[in-house]
């Protein structure tokens, strides 16, 4: 085994059993430092990544770039898990962490996986690839044209934002600054925060003349994911791009393509669906993988055919100064009354729903 300047030590997950930095892990984003990072709070989008590929990329001889790849658990995993003719490059600027990743391709005994040391947009302007992989510490924004230019047509772009006081509503100036785009620190702030994440991949995709589909997004422990296929048509790109919009007066809120000043309003963002229901009704857990994986899938499956902002439940009750009825009692009543409804990922206080506002009180003021 490689000698390295870092304590390591040897973890598992998924399929695969690789070395990584030894250090104190909590449950949040974690520290930049200078060795690998790993971070096992992200085997959920791992677990997810590895599903999204065995599904987009079933046919022909697929090439597979885990763009920021750090100890290489990702593109290890995708090597030792997904089935079929894949051709898997791991790659990550950084030497400790080349090194590393050279180490636990080896180790895991790979032969459909190779490494390189480069700079990913560098690496991005010359080759192209089924699927790329994005998951940076922070923003994703630096990497963002290179990587739709960097994917076939048809093909996925997967990427992640750990930023998401800034797209949160936390630093609205950080958001600004970052994603020019305004965002709202309310309770349901993390759709539009995904929302605004994916509506900046739009607009720098139509600025390429490119467009892109969402086919799954999510919001988890401290970070934002979305997968999206690249395509050639922009207009029905720019046509999903538009604002969020909030009475606060009634709670009402809604999705559009003009902005209304009287109201709160975040965006540009994405107004179109964050996920396919026909594609996502294909995902199946592994029974090796996280229950928290199988429980966000379960939600997100049954809230994805509704394109209509969530809305919080305590913040209704409190609103109307009633008690917060259980998220299971309002969807239920909902659905008697002849509305779509269903539980949210995003919040576990939140439900999502088709019925208008004061529908949504008379069930409140019922319970």
């Amino acid at each position: 085994m490689v000698k390295f300047s870092f304590q390591t030590e040897e973890v598992e997950e998924g399929r695969a059993q690789v070395i990584v930095p030894k250090a104190e892990r909590g449950e949040g984003p974690g520290k930049k430092e200078g060795f690998p990072f790993y971070n096992p709070v992200m085997e959920v989008n791992r677990d997810i990544s590895v599903l999204v590929v065995q599904k987009t990329l079933s046919h022909g001889s697929p090439r597979v770039l885990d763009g920021l790849s750090g100890t290489g658990i990702r593109g290890v995993r995708f090597a030792l898990e997904v089935e079929g003719d894949l051709s898997i490059l791991l790659n990550d600027w950084n030497e400790m962490c080349h090194e590393l990743i050279l180490e636990n391709i080896k180790r895991n005994e790979i032969g459909n996986a190779h490494a390189k040391q480069q700079d990913l947009n560098h690496l991005l302007q010359g080759e192209e690839f089924d699927y790329v992989d994005v998951d940076p510490f922070g923003t994703p924004i630096h990497f963002l044209e290179n990587a739709l230019k960097g994917v076939k047509t048809g093909g996925i772009l997967a990427v992640t934002a750990t930023d998401t006081a800034a797209l949160a509503g936390s630093y609205p100036m950080a958001c600004k600054r970052k994603y020019d785009a305004a965002t709202l620190p309310i309770p349901t702030r993390h759709e539009i925060g995904v929302r605004i994440l994916i509506g900046h991949c739009a607009r720098t995709a139509v600025n390429h003349d490119l467009g892109i589909t969402p086919i799954l997004s999510h919001s988890t422990d401290h970070y934002y994911r979305t997968y999206f296929t690249v395509g050639a048509d922009p207009d029905t790109t720019k046509r999903n791009i538009g604002y969020f919009s909030r009475d606060p007066s009634t709670l009402e809120n809604a999705l559009e393509e003009e902005r209304r000043d009287a109201l709160q309003v975040a965006g540009p963002l994405w107004i179109g669906g964050l996920w396919d229901a026909r594609f996502l009704s294909t995902l199946r857990p592994r029974s090796y993988m996280s229950f928290k994986t199988s429980k966000t899938l379960e939600l997100i499956k049954g809230e994805s055919e509704i394109n209509i902002p969530f809305h919080s439940s305590d913040e209704i009750a409190s609103h109307l100064r009633v008690h917060t009825p259980s998220v299971r009692k309002i969807v239920e009543m909902l659905r008697e009354n002849g509305f779509d409804s269903s539980p949210t990922h995003f919040d576990p206080k939140g439900f999502r729903t088709n019925a208008p506002i004061e529908d949504i009180k008379k069930v409140f003021k019922g319970l």
